[in-house]
């Protein structure tokens, strides 16, 4: 695949020879400021998730004291873990499940809550929009803030949005480096410095490196490598000046994984592999630029600036499993197989569709935040502007699924030959965004034990549609209001009450996209009414958390009985949940990760008018649990639980004809453990072991109709060896 003006692109090979340069680099030039820490040094001083504050500006009180469910990953639990990836990470919260890719496009694609959260990535606090696979190797946490906050984000959060909080530049030195060799092939380095220029300065640099395969899965493959350097002027002082710059690549040979057979993913060993890695291929290359004011003027004002630009170029083709249509005179259209087909008899498609593309975004948040009182009532007054210019120009290929012969579902063969790589475009459409927003969320104290919040959002979205090829052309403009209301009860410091009303609304072209099907239709808009408890215990070593909600979007969109070809606002999705969350210390040295999620999801209209069904890939129960315990005498061990209930993936009309059939993904739970050992103040070893029963699951799903979709397994038993060196 060519491209007339084709961006720089990462060479597989020179993945991990150009990391572990970056890497010896950094840390020779750290050596003289290392810092030693201790081998048997005291837990660092607790602060349970509730006490922190968040890093959004626009929710300027304690999680305790905030109005909605915020769940927080800790770096600390990151690097318990052994995690490499942002999706792996995501498994410490319930109520999130992983979608799969469609139409060659990859990176990180979730379900929050039930709805679909893949254009719901922040960083830093600004949309971090873009195909890639996030790599945690620069996060200080992980915040997900769960329910409608259109009034806080815009457009999206229906059912939350993920922040990734990274790290920044200090005054203290600090000198870390990582290396993990893994039973998956695995050989992965990070590293972390920071130097200080003076005493109000300081320059930091993360860094990454990583190739490795996926335990059951013969073929996938995953290199990529990140620097993420930060500068910092003015710390600790009136005016602060943070610049930040991520750049990552990926060289990754995809999984499209297992179809779906009469229901359920078809029952083949873990490895069977339907694509063609000779030519399958998922390539990024991502460069996010960020600039961030903070000038204090007083005790009572203060104002911050936010400036981002973003370039996110990827180029994915891959085989998918698919079915055929035909009646077994075209050898490459087999027969869809009804139910009763042997298995022996049935042929899998090879679907290959292949993009190109690359976004661009450019956006600003001017935030000021104002005390004051007004009589006995004290205010927290933060009111902004945003402005957010995004654009997505891509080249879609013609898919050679009528020119590849179908594979024998029990034998498919990963060698088969293929005419090529796709060289025939198919589409050019270019879409551009342009949003201007004002916000303003007033807190309002009512004496000691009462806090009232008032938002109002005002979002101006219009996005334009360009495509050559088939001469079409959009444009479309969305005015939508927020607003949000909660009401906080403090009886004491240790706990807080809470019942909040909040929107969000999800334009046609909210994922950088429109089509004559949708490109006349309003915003889908859903509410939420949200009711929670946050406690503290053991003197704020530990923290508990409850919440009950009710999700309703009453105008989804649909496809129009009247003309199937266009779609229209008169679907429901409706989610009723409960989540109940546990997180901090029983004691110094045991520490505690739990949570469970319920959620109750439904929706009209989306298998046919009027018909009650379900909504895709959001599972009844889903629960976590990680917890840690020091020794002493440098020895730490730590295990986890993770269990996802039985999940609807989509509903089959032609696998039983005249019937619906609801395909499902069935239940897992993935047992993981750890131990380190702190050798002394310089190293430390850890072990990790990830899915120690080596479950047999599946990690996400993609289904669109009975011919088109697919599951992905898990990875199976993998065993992680980490050295850590503190220089």
């Amino acid at each position: 695949m060519s491209s007339e003006s084709e961006p720089k692109k990462l060479a597989g090979s020179q993945v991990l020879s150009n990391a572990t340069v970056y890497l010896t680099s950094a840390v020779a030039a750290a050596s003289a400021q290392a810092q030693e820490i201790g081998a048997n040094s005291a837990p660092p001083e607790q602060v349970t998730v509730t006490a922190r504050r968040v890093a959004i500006p626009k929710l300027p009180d304690t999680i305790m004291n905030t109005p909605q469910s915020v769940s927080v990953v800790p770096r600390e639990v990151i690097d318990q873990q052994g995690l490499s990836s942002l999706q792996d990470a995501l498994r410490n919260v319930p109520g999130i499940t992983l979608n799969a890719g469609e139409g060659g496009t990859h990176g990180d694609q979730i379900n929050l809550r039930g709805f679909a959260a893949s254009d719901d990535f922040f960083l830093d606090g600004l949309r971090d929009t873009g195909f890639y696979t996030r790599d945690p190797f620069d996060y200080e946490t992980i915040e997900i803030y769960k329910g409608p906050a259109s009034t806080l984000f815009g457009r999206g959060s229906t059912g939350g949005v993920i922040n990734q909080v990274t790290k920044s530049p200090q005054l203290s030195p600090l000198s870390q480096v990582t290396l993990t060799l893994g039973s998956n092939a695995e050989a992965r380095s990070t590293a972390d410095v920071n130097y200080m220029l003076d005493d109000t300065s300081a320059l930091r640099i993360g860094l990454m490196g990583q190739k490795s395969r996926v335990a059951g899965r013969d073929y996938v493959t995953n290199r990529r490598w990140g620097a993420a350097p930060s500068l910092a002027f003015g710390l600790g002082t009136d005016t602060e000046l943070t610049l930040k710059y991520l750049h990552q690549q990926e060289d990754n040979t995809p999984d499209y994984g297992i179809p779906f057979l009469f229901g359920t993913p078809a029952p083949v060993p873990r490895n069977f592999y339907y694509g063609l890695p000779a030519d399958d291929r998922s390539k990024t290359d991502v460069d996010v630029a960020t600039g961030n004011v903070q000038h204090r003027l007083s005790d009572a004002l203060s104002v911050s600036e936010t400036a981002r630009y973003g370039y996110y170029w990827f180029d994915s083709r891959q085989t998918a499993p698919t079915y055929g249509s035909g009646n077994g005179t075209n050898p490459f259209n087999p027969p869809f197989p009804v139910l009763g087909t042997p298995l022996t008899s049935i042929l899998v498609e090879r679907d290959r569709p292949s993009v190109e593309g690359v976004i661009t975004t450019a956006m600003n948040d001017l935030n000021g935040t104002a005390k004051f009182a007004t009589g006995w009532l004290t205010h927290t007054l933060v009111a902004g502007i945003e402005a957010d210019e995004e654009s997505a120009k891509l080249k879609r290929f013609t898919n050679q699924n009528t020119v590849i012969l179908p594979t024998p579902l029990l034998a498919p063969d990963p060698n088969e030959a293929f005419p090529g790589p796709q060289t025939a475009v198919r589409q050019r459409p270019a879409t551009k965004t342009d949003t201007l927003s004002f916000y303003a969320v007033d807190t309002i104290a009512i004496g000691e034990q009462w806090d009232l919040t008032a938002a109002l959002r005002y979002d101006n979205f219009a996005a334009r549609f360009d495509e050559p090829i088939t001469a079409a052309h959009f444009r479309h403009t969305d005015d939508v209001w927020s607003p949000r209301v909660a009401l906080v009860y403090k009886p004491q410091a240790s706990a807080s009450f809470y019942v909040s009303y909040g929107t969000s609304f999800d334009p046609s072209a909210e994922n950088l996209s429109l089509a004559a099907s949708n490109a006349g239709l309003e915003p889908e808009k859903d509410r939420t009414y949200e009711a929670g408890a946050k406690t503290s215990w053991l003197n704020g070593m530990l923290s508990a958390t409850f919440a009950a909600f009710n999700t309703e979007m009453t105008n989804a969109r649909i496809a129009d009985p009247a003309n199937p070809s266009l779609q229209t606002l008169a679907g429901t999705e409706k989610v009723n949940g409960i989540e109940l969350g546990l997180q901090g210390r029983l004691t110094e040295n045991w520490e505690l990760m739990a949570g469970y999620t319920y959620l109750d999801a439904s929706a009209v209209g989306l298998i046919a008018t009027g018909v009650k069904g379900p909504i895709p890939n959001t599972a009844h129960h889903q629960a976590n649990l990680w917890t840690s315990y020091r020794l002493g005498a440098g020895w730490e061990i730590g295990t986890g639980l993770t269990y996802v209930g039985k999940r609807q993936a989509g509903v089959d009309t032609a696998t039983i004809p005249g019937a619906n059939l609801i395909a499902t993904v069935p239940s897992s739970l993935i047992w993981d453990g750890m131990v380190s050992y702190r050798i002394n103040p310089t190293f430390k070893l850890q072990l990790n072991g990830l899915n120690l029963t080596d479950e047999y699951y599946y990690a996400n799903s993609y289904f669109t109709r009975p011919g088109e979709n697919h599951a992905i397994p898990g990875p199976g038993r993998t065993i992680l060896l980490t050295l850590t060196a503190d220089l």
